[in-house]
């Protein structure tokens, strides 16, 4: 390689490189939701009315378990997301105002299990709609959640209100 270059030096041209990706290869594709709405999964259906949710999985795709609760809201109240939107006149929306993904289940074997842990999370939130019944307490669940809760960092606490109180004035 040595001759090489040597001879390359004394020609006066210089090498250029050219990059085999364009723009369109590397701009953000748009993204899919139809790819999203199509996996077995846990997931939250929202109420607009007061933003509760209910958590549910499903190995079938989300867009057809959400056509079922909406089917459910029209004609016969099956599931505890259902009873709530009816029993407290509550709203609910498109497939992209409700619904969201919480986890993607490749093993079907983890759905009650995820789905289990995630009803009593949103039950130590507060956030489950009273009508879904969060399961006979399980310790391992309630270690899961406080360990989770644990790694989050500390909020911080507003001391201006004490220093308030105790500042002569």
């Amino acid at each position: 390689m040595g001759l090489v270059w040597s001879v390359w030096k004394q020609t006066n041209i210089n090498i250029a490189f050219k990059s085999t990706n364009t723009i369109q290869q590397t701009a953000p594709q748009n993204y899919d939701t139809t790819l999203y709405y199509n996996k077995s999964s846990i997931y939250k259906l929202a109420c607009k009315t007061c933003n509760k949710a209910y958590i549910g999985q499903t190995s079938r795709r989300l867009t057809q378990r959400f056509h079922e609760h909406i089917r459910y809201i029209k004609n016969d109240p099956k599931s505890a997301y259902t009873q709530h939107i009816l029993h407290n006149v509550h709203e609910y929306g498109t497939i992209t105002d409700t619904m969201s993904l919480l986890k993607p289940i490749y093993k079907t074997s983890m759905l009650i299990p995820y789905e289990q842990f995630l009803i009593q999370t949103f039950h130590h939130n507060g956030t489950l709609v009273p009508e879904q019944s969060h399961g006979e307490h399980n310790p391992l669940f309630q270690l899961a959640v406080d360990t989770y809760l644990m790694s989050q960092p500390p909020r911080p606490i507003n001391t201006s209100h004490r220093l308030s109180q105790n500042s002569p004035n």
